[in-house]
């Protein structure tokens, strides 16, 4: 089947562009692109990957930590105004705290709050998103770095000490290291490898998670800030040469920056991707052979998703069969019904269906806007009175600057021959990259007392113009260790699986029975960094 000129997979792409619009997808910052706090020119600058600067904002008084929040906004602390300035990542400014005394240091946890190193009073304060502050750690001695490990314990480069203190979640401490001389800036490698920059040795040091002490790099002047990019090479702000030097993780050092005035605080703009939407299309049957979503969504707060079931609209595209009364039914992990809808103009919030922009097309196609929990769900698709047809069961995240994300998308159906395969959609929102396994699942359905499940599924990811990006059939056939390194192989040596980065766009995934077979299987997406 050429599925470039097929109508399902213009009916993937056509449908899935509908939500193009509410996408921020920016092409303001790049993954990757450094910015850097320069003390002496009150000045934020960007650098794209291969070292080209522009000012990115100007007019400060101080700047010197940076970081960036999940949403691609960067926020700086001022210490001439005592001040932390957030800007949009179109670079609009405003102040998200102030009343401060030398706020130097700044990150973020897992969960959207922002801890910050408050120099003079030698305090760490805690602001929520809304930016609601209290005290998180007292009594410190000139705290100025911050670094997060995997696990959510903070740790803070202790200026006044000479030493890295450890702060569990709780905020209980301990002492990592000692006897350094002016612990200033910190960084964690993908390993769990802490990195601080020692201003007044001039020597980079390497911890490991247990604490073992090496040295990283030497020679330097007064190195300040530190960061890695996404391929775990090390950026350090030089402040007495005014450099930037990059240091590959063999510790190879080149200049990516010079000619600043005592640059200070790194940060890497933080890929905002993410799972926007999932629309799959098969035949749904009756009894096991509906048609079945599934998604995950995790973090601290809740999430709003449109889900919707199209059959009517599909003729448009020359899709035969089509499904002509879709109903709707969104459950809980619990298996609950949440909310049922048959056609999306009887929806109590019909309103604000329209004001998404994603008002079925049919006056008979269902849709149900909610509010959730992070949690798991499943979304149905039945013929009303029984009919069958084929239909497309999608769900939308139009909320994505909340705290919380699409962690897996999935759906069940029956997989058949021709235009009857299982063909999904998949849109990545945001900007830089996301990294995904898809799955397609048969015999490990029978476990869950799914009949007629497909014994050995092929699956294809596609891009948004058709073209092949990958295949696989079996799943240790190909990308074998890194399927296993996410912890998500398939339970079946026969079924399918693909581990890829993909940037802002639509994709498609096709699952197919090999030499034609047909039965139930999943295709799911999980989100992995």
């Amino acid at each position: 089947m050429n599925v470039k000129k097929t109508a399902l997979f213009h009916l993937l792409v056509t449908v899935a562009g509908l939500a193009t619009p509410l996408l921020p997808i920016s092409v303001l910052a790049a993954s990757d692109d450094l910015f850097v706090a320069d003390n002496g020119s009150n000045t934020i600058f960007r650098f794209t990957p291969d070292g080209t600067g522009s000012t990115f904002a100007s007019g400060l008084n101080g700047p010197f930590g940076l970081a960036f929040d999940s949403s691609g906004n960067v926020f700086e602390g001022d210490a001439g105004t005592n001040t932390i300035f957030q800007f949009t990542p179109d670079g609009t400014g405003s102040t998200f705290a102030s009343g401060l005394s030398g706020p130097v240091g700044l990150a973020f946890d897992s969960s959207g709050n922002l801890f910050e190193a408050d120099y003079n009073s030698g305090t760490i304060f805690k602001f929520t998103p809304a930016g609601t502050r209290s005290p998180f750690a007292s009594g410190l001695s000139q705290p100025v770095g911050l670094a997060f490990d995997s696990s959510g314990n903070l740790f803070e480069g202790d200026v006044g000490s000479n030493a890295i203190f450890k702060f569990t979640p709780a905020g209980i401490k301990s002492t990592f290291a000692s006897g350094l001389s002016g612990p200033v800036g910190l960084a964690f490698d993908s390993s769990g490898n802490l990195f601080e920059a020692d201003y007044n040795s001039g020597t980079i040091f390497k911890f490991t998670p247990d604490g073992i002490k090496s040295t990283f790099a030497s020679g330097l002047s007064n190195p300040t800030g530190l960061a890695f990019d996404s391929s775990g090479n090390l950026f350090e702000t030089d402040q007495g040469s005014g450099t930037i030097f990059k240091f590959t993780p063999a510790g190879t050092k080149s200049t990516f920056a010079s000619g600043l005035s005592g640059p200070s605080g790194l940060a890497f703009t933080t890929s905002t991707a993410y799972l926007a939407n999932i629309s799959t299309r098969a035949l749904v049957q009756t009894g096991n052979n509906v048609l079945i979503g599934g998604f995950i969504i995790s973090g601290t707060g809740p999430k709003k998703l449109v889900t919707r079931a199209l059959g009517p609209t599909l003729s448009r595209f020359g899709v035969p069969g089509v499904l002509q009364n879709p109903t709707l039914e969104l459950h809980n992990a619990a298996g609950a019904l949440i909310a049922f809808n048959d056609n999306w103009g009887d929806a109590p919030n019909k309103q604000q269906i329209i004001d998404a922009h994603l008002a079925p097309p049919n006056a008979a196609e269902p849709a149900i806007l909610a509010t959730l929990n992070p949690g798991n769900y499943t979304a149905i698709v039945r013929g009303a009175n029984n009919t069958t047809g084929v239909a497309l069961v999608e769900g939308y995240d139009i909320d994505p600057g909340s705290s919380s994300r699409l962690e897996n998308i999935s759906t069940r159906g029956l997989v058949q021959t021709g235009d009857n395969v299982m063909i999904a959609g998949v849109i990545v929102g945001g900007s830089g990259s996301q990294e995904v396994i898809v799955r397609a699942l048969g015999p490990t359905l029978r476990n869950f007392g799914v009949a007629n499940a497909l014994a050995d599924p092929t699956l294809e990811l596609r891009d948004t113009n058709g073209n092949l990006i990958q295949s696989n059939d079996n799943w240790r056939s190909t990308q074998q260790a890194e399927i296993i390194a996410t912890g998500l192989a398939p339970p079946n040596d026969a079924e399918s699986a693909i581990v890829a980065t993909l940037a802002p766009s639509n994709y498609t995934m096709i699952v197919r029975g090999v030499n034609s077979t047909t039965g139930v299987a999943l295709v799911e997406v999980y989100r992995l960094n």
